[in-house]
């Protein structure tokens, strides 16, 4: 693209993936609700910013110089069929982004890559030990609970909503982001982080039903001897998703884990895009930082990446 712009809206993680277009020279653009201009346009990152009474309204610009970088708001605030079927020019996978919006094709692409999952319930009525409810879409953990049995599922779940329900695995949440570079051939293994959720991590004692809201992220560095199988299945899931979606899925992901007292890793969700968590790794994360030898956070990895494809004319394979 001789004009070549990175977009995205102004929430979760823009700031990260307008500073990362800065560092490598590209010009960005920012969709933003009038409300938050203000705050956005403080941080003199963005090149252009557009004023939008509503997000959807990105379907009717002209975005064709736009690659856009998609993060948890963006999957949240645009219909995934339309996002899917538009003209948008995202970076990454949108079937990846479809699948991931889809319980059953979620738990089909991580079977495929023979991740350790917990026990899936298909009914209410099938649960035999404790569960975490977890209603669909990306709102950072809204609404999710852990209920000890059928009754307290009957009592507290909203059945007119779509639901998983998920074994409840005792141990530390931790996520951990790869970046998938097909310019290199490689899975990098970017930084971890661990989410400080409200009420849970709060630890209120009269809060009869803690919430799982997230309210921010906690950088983490593993112990080393854990970081070969979270590669490996990182590996695997690149593999399996490609097989499945029969197309490349470049750029970051997150494998969301659980590591219990014996070590045993479970891995309950993924991401097919960047996750708030990378904000942590602001200017690089230990892993990062070694394996690039300089400071490299999430935004800066995706506008080298989007720049160097530009200048070797490879960039349509990287787009979708």
């Amino acid at each position: 693209m001789k004009n070549l712009k990175i977009g995205t809206i102004a929430s979760h993680s823009a700031l990260n993936i307008l500073s990362g277009a800065k560092a490598e020279g590209i010009t960005s653009v920012l969709y933003c609700k009038a409300d938050r201009e203000s705050f956005y346009r403080q941080w003199n990152v963005a090149d252009e910013i557009i004023t939008l009474d509503s997000y959807a309204e990105l379907f009717d610009l002209d975005t064709s110089e736009v690659i856009m970088i998609p993060h948890g708001s963006f999957v949240a605030y645009l219909p995934i069929d339309r996002l899917v079927k538009s003209d948008i020019k995202l970076f990454g996978s949108k079937k990846l982004l479809e699948w991931e919006s889809d319980r059953k094709l979620k738990d089909q692409l991580m079977k495929t890559a023979k991740l350790p999952v917990p026990k899936e319930f298909d009914s209410w009525e099938d649960v035999d030990r404790p569960v975490i409810i977890k209603y669909y879409g990306a709102e950072g953990g809204k609404g999710y609970f852990v209920a000890q049995n059928r009754d307290e599922i009957k009592q507290k779940a909203d059945f007119s909503r779509k639901f998983s329900i998920q074994e409840y695995i005792v141990g530390t949440k931790v996520y951990v982001t790869f970046f998938q570079s097909y310019l290199y051939e490689r899975t990098e293994l970017f930084g971890a982080d661990i989410r400080y959720e409200t009420d849970i991590d709060a630890k209120l004692r009269f809060t009869a039903d803690p919430t799982f809201t997230i309210v921010g992220n906690i950088p983490v560095v593993l112990r080393e001897s854990l970081l070969i199988p979270y590669q490996k299945m990182a590996e695997n899931f690149v593999a399996a998703a490609e097989s499945l979606l029969n197309e490349r899925i470049p750029g970051p992901f997150c494998l969301e884990s659980i590591i219990d007292r014996n070590l045993n890793i479970y891995v309950f969700e993924f991401s097919g895009r960047i996750v708030a968590g990378t904000n942590v790794m602001i200017p690089s994360s230990p892993y990062s930082y070694i394996f690039h030898g300089e400071h490299m956070w999430m935004g800066r990895r995706i506008a080298r990446e989007i720049k160097q494809a530009n200048e070797r004319g490879l960039l349509e394979e990287l787009i979708s």
